[in-house]
């Protein structure tokens, strides 16, 4: 959480703006670095979103991508969102550690799907 300068409020630090007055925060170059990686979209949970939310310890999201009515909400949300709520709910010691489960989480993301692709041409051809 930040401080905004001109209306003193607490705003969410991957925020470019003020929610109550509009006023443009400045970020630090560090700031900037973490705001664009929290912005960005999770591909791990992209290909592999039950495996992604036990990974990146949003657990409440797990259980709602098991409900087949919820399932392709939860992975959209947690596609666009689910970086922010890794972070903000998820308890990491630091930012180094929670970029490192990140990249982790995307690359078995990326493996998952090749494996699936494997079994896919392996089995059909076979």
């Amino acid at each position: 959480m930040t401080t905004c300068a001109s209306c003193k409020k607490e705003v969410e630090a991957w925020n470019k703006k003020c929610g109550s007055c509009g006023f443009t925060l400045v970020l630090e170059p560090d700031e900037k670095r973490r705001a664009r990686f929290l912005r960005g979209p999770a591909l791990g949970a992209l290909l592999f979103t039950q495996g992604w939310t036990l990974g990146a310890r949003v657990y409440f999201w797990f259980l709602l991508s098991l409900i087949p009515v919820f399932g392709i909400a939860a992975l959209i949300l947690c596609v666009v969102f689910g970086r922010r709520w890794s972070w903000k709910y998820g308890g990491w010691g630091d930012w180094e550690e929670f970029v490192k489960r990140m990249r982790v989480m995307d690359a078995i993301g990326v493996v998952w799907i090749l494996l699936l692709a494997g079994a896919y041409v392996y089995f059909r051809f076979n």
